[in-house]
């Protein structure tokens, strides 16, 4: 889970089973290319290609049919590295939860790949010609895929299933989740390096899994702080997290990640580390933060605050008026929600726009 591509080229944009689905160019871009070798046809790259969007499509809906069991509303997005499924949970989500929704999707291409291997067989076609390369394809990217989407790697589906049975709280999860992918990823490389067994898209992949972690352990110890809710805020905590909070509303998250960073003693606000850690590329370190103070401090207006900011500054309209319809919708302000309205109209997002004043007419107040 990661949030939704924000700029990029849209090549498509369209719904599957009432969820919304961006194809983003790069994904097309990236799958050509990975499918191209040397003597590959234009019809083979072309199965290819179509093979592979469908594969990743199937996996994503896996994740998407999961997340909507638990009351929230998935959207899927085809990007340059794969496929992500965004929602926002309606409750905090147990653990048990969490690796249903991570696993579905694994499953979902594991079980295609069975029945497609019966297919093959029971069926007796020609090895060079184009129906087999296309059960080859698609064999491959059903259960290949799965497979390497089980390596308990963050992010990968198998390293989210991982961090949800590692001990601690969710910010020491992850962490400890960041290092262990970090030691398996080296050793996946000093593998492919010793055997020559894959090329140098495997390379690749995995100095890609290794930064990824990195940076995800850079960030979560800005965030990794006790909460210390019963000791005295650390002089200028309050002005650090008023001032974080500022830089979000401008919309200017990187900035206010930069000011948190500068501030490694301080002890302030975690629901403030959450709505920055969400709104600055790490979507899911930073909502776990945010729901788990809110689960902590149940009825405070100031983490209710933060999450619908952190909807709006993402642009996940539904959610936001998801939010509206809970018992905290009254802590929402209002200048909050106009403003919506008028972003999501600025985008041509009259769905989005709809949706929200709905919510806003229906929500409690007082």
């Amino acid at each position: 889970m990661s949030t939704p591509v924000q700029g990029g080229r849209s090549l498509a944009s369209f719904r599957v089973f009432g969820f919304p689905v961006h194809v983003d160019l790069t994904f097309v871009l990236f799958v050509g290319l990975l499918g191209y070798s040397p003597g590959v046809t234009i019809p083979e790259i072309a199965v290819w290609v179509l093979l592979a969007f469908l594969a990743v499509l199937l996996h994503e809906l896996g994740h998407a049919f999961a997340a909507r069991r638990i009351g929230a509303q998935p959207a899927i997005a085809l990007v340059m590295l794969g496929g992500v499924t965004t929602y926002t949970p309606p409750r905090q989500l147990s653990r048990l939860t969490s690796l249903g929704i991570s696993l579905a999707g694994p499953a979902v291409g594991l079980v295609i790949g069975a029945v497609l291997l019966l297919v093959s067989r029971s069926v007796d076609l020609d090895p060079f010609g184009l129906p087999a390369y296309g059960l080859r394809v698609a064999l491959f990217t059903t259960i290949g895929w799965s497979v390497l989407n089980l390596l308990p790697v963050v992010p990968l589906d198998g390293g989210q299933a991982m961090r949800e049975l590692l001990p601690g709280e969710p910010l020491v999860r992850a962490r400890r989740a960041s290092v262990i992918s970090i030691v398996l990823a080296l050793g996946l490389g000093v593998l492919i390096l010793t055997t020559h067994l894959f090329g140098s898209f495997a390379l690749l992949l995995v100095a890609f899994f290794i930064f990824a972690n990195v940076m995800q352990l850079r960030a979560l110890g800005a965030a990794g702080r006790p909460a210390a809710a019963q000791e005295p805020a650390a002089a200028g905590t309050a002005d650090v997290d008023h001032e974080a909070v500022r830089l979000l509303w401008a919309e200017r998250p990187a900035e206010a990640l930069a000011l948190l960073e500068r501030s490694p003693e301080r002890r302030g606000d975690l629901a403030v580390d959450g709505a920055v850690l969400a709104t600055s590329g790490r979507r899911e370190q930073g909502f776990a933060l945010l729901y788990q103070e809110w689960s902590r401090r149940p009825g405070d207006a100031q983490v209710t605050f933060l999450i619908a900011l952190a909807h709006l500054l993402l642009r996940e309209w539904r959610d936001l008026a998801r939010l509206l319809t809970g018992p905290s919708a009254a802590a929402v302000p209002q200048a909050l929600l106009d403003r919506a309205v008028a972003t999501a109209r600025a985008q041509g997002d009259e769905a989005g726009a709809a949706d929200l004043e709905r919510a806003m007419r229906s929500r409690p107040v007082g």
